[in-house]
């Protein structure tokens, strides 16, 4: 059985569990001009975080 997790982990308020190496938030979100694609992505490692964000437009035009 596959476990769900609904929630984002950070370092302060909601630490990561033993067994998570990394987590990524992917929202895709439409514009005017097409489709913006935002990651926050974040790597655990012996209890520091370590995050990154990117975002890429798509012109649908």
């Amino acid at each position: 059985m596959t476990t769900h997790h609904t929630s984002l982990y950070d370092d302060k308020t909601n630490p990561a569990p033993n067994g998570v190496l990394k987590q990524e938030l992917v929202t895709l979100e439409q514009t005017p001009n097409g489709i913006q694609i935002t990651r926050l992505k974040r790597r655990f490692s012996g209890g520091s975080v370590n995050s990154s964000f990117e975002s890429e437009p798509i012109s649908l035009t």
